[in-house]
């Protein structure tokens, strides 16, 4: 029970980490903050285990088990 209750509160705290794009539209002129989008995929793997947390690595609390996620591959 508490592992799944861990679970939903690192998704959460996951998904209240993406912001809503409120301007999306872009101007068409190029240059640094000139409101020009770009869209890029990134999956970085994260472990959280007991009261260890890895976003890079592995969290070396003696974990046994658990769920792995692999990247989308867009071949």
């Amino acid at each position: 029970m508490l592992k799944k209750a861990m679970a939903v509160a690192g998704a959460v705290a996951m998904l209240s980490l993406a912001a809503p794009a409120h301007a999306d539209i872009t101007s068409g002129a190029g240059g640094i903050a000139s409101g020009n989008q770009l869209h890029l995929p990134i999956v970085i793997p994260v472990n959280v285990c007991g009261n260890a947390v890895a976003v890079v690595g592995g969290a070396l609390a003696g974990c046994k088990g658990g769920a792995f996620a692999h990247a989308p591959s867009h071949h």
